[in-house]
């Protein structure tokens, strides 16, 4: 989702927006997230819409996901850790109360809950959009669709530095191996301008341009839509191992900062094919992608993603499948009165460039409907972890072990 998605990354690898295309780092404070009062809640405007089906939509499939897991692992909120099972009871829950009348539903939202705030180093939070992009293509090589679209070739290797010695942490490299020597596997201009994976890797697709597969992997999932109208789901798989760099960077000369965007940069390419080369050479990360039948796209969790509901925040610091609430505008481009988002959603993905806390992604579905709030989307706000008292679900199993028994 690189968006975005997904051994490392949403859907989706990496992104469609500013900071994405021009690259960024952040910082967190000392204490991060931060818990919130329930003075500060209070002064919180909470949702109150009565659409809430997606939403619920959306928690049933973190509920799939912690239910797939070991009952040993643990998921971390400030000083407290809490098992699969408690997730599922914690998201279970909020779904009862989301059936109560609003002035109840916001009391117990308050009362039952912690809160903590996720806060960049401006002590708020960055939200930027993703989107599935749809494009056509053909499951066959043509004059129109010349490109291919690989799965992982057979001759990737990753390694796991960890199984190795403890000193190198979780780092991941991956490569090839050559005259039994691990080596770097090949990069972008290899693979699309040199042929070099014929024979190694398998096509799962055909599109007609360089363009269009660039930024298909960067938002890591899409749909291609096929001559006789069927459509064709795929998914981030796995990347050559080369680092991401912001194609944006060299064209800051180009395009003006305040105007960098998807649409900018795919005008700029379309206008300058000349450049074409050269420009996507800049990024030698390259996305392999697999076929997905059903419901889509995936998001890191391995589960669909709803539209508004689903977000992507660093996997490192933030607990897979948690519910969230956030609070920031629509695009100017899109709301000229910059209307304010206010919603419940679950962190379902995650991405190349969301890195830290603060840090925030949402989905906004498929096609140009999406890609037209996603792309200019680059607004601050506030985001929320939320995750039921310890005390709630303690209180909830001994009245269920209780009933139970009778």
């Amino acid at each position: 989702m690189l968006r975005i998605i997904r051994s490392f990354p949403p859907l989706g690898w990496v992104l469609i927006i500013t900071v994405l295309l021009i690259g960024c780092t952040t910082s967190t404070t000392t204490e991060n997230p931060r818990p919130v009062s329930i003075a500060e809640i209070n002064a919180l405007k909470l949702e109150s819409s009565p659409d809430l089906k997606a939403l619920q939509r959306a928690l049933g499939y973190s509920i799939e996901y912690y239910k797939r897991l070991p009952t040993d692992q643990r998921f971390q909120y400030g000083s407290f850790e809490y098992s699969p099972e408690e997730m599922i009871a914690s998201h279970q829950h909020f779904l009862r109360i989301l059936d109560l009348p609003e002035a109840e539903r916001l009391e117990k939202l308050q009362q039952d809950f912690l809160w903590f705030e996720s806060l960049n180093e401006k002590n708020q939070a960055f939200f930027t959009g993703y989107y599935e992009p749809l494009l056509e293509g053909s499951l066959n090589e043509s004059e129109k669709f010349p490109v291919p679209l690989y799965g992982v070739p057979s001759d990737l290797v990753t390694v796991n530095l960890s199984n190795f010695d403890e000193k190198y942490g979780n780092g991941i490299l991956r490569g090839k191996i050559v005259d039994q020597k691990f080596v770097k596997y090949d990069d972008r201009d290899e693979i699309s301008y040199q042929n070099s994976l014929q024979g190694r890797a398998t096509p799962l697709a055909w599109v007609n341009n360089d363009i269009e597969l660039f930024f298909l992997q960067i938002q890591g999932s899409g749909v291609i839509e096929l001559p006789n109208e069927d459509l064709y789901r795929v998914n981030y798989a796995d990347q050559n191992g080369h680092p991401y760099r912001a194609i944006g960077k060299i064209l800051l000369g180009e395009i003006p900062r305040e105007k960098m965007s998807l649409k900018a940069l795919k005008e700029y390419l379309y206008d300058h094919p000349e450049r074409v080369q050269e420009i996507l050479n800049y990024n030698p990360s390259y996305t392999f992608f697999r076929h997905i039948p059903g419901d889509g796209p995936l998001g890191n969790i391995e589960v669909p993603l709803t539209p508004e509901r689903s977000i992507a925040m660093d996997h490192r610091l933030v607990p897979k499948g948690g519910l969230v609430f956030y609070e920031t505008n629509l695009p100017s481009e899109i709301s000229p009165s910059e209307e304010i988002l206010q919603r419940f959603a679950v962190v379902q993905d995650t991405g190349g460039a969301i890195r830290g806390h603060g840090r925030a992604d949402i989905f906004w579905g498929r096609g140009t409907p999406a890609e037209k709030i996603a792309g200019p989307m680059k607004e601050n706000g506030r985001i929320f972890l939320l995750v039921a008292r310890k005390e709630v679900l303690n209180t909830e199993s001994e009245i269920s072990t209780t009933v139970a028994k009778r």
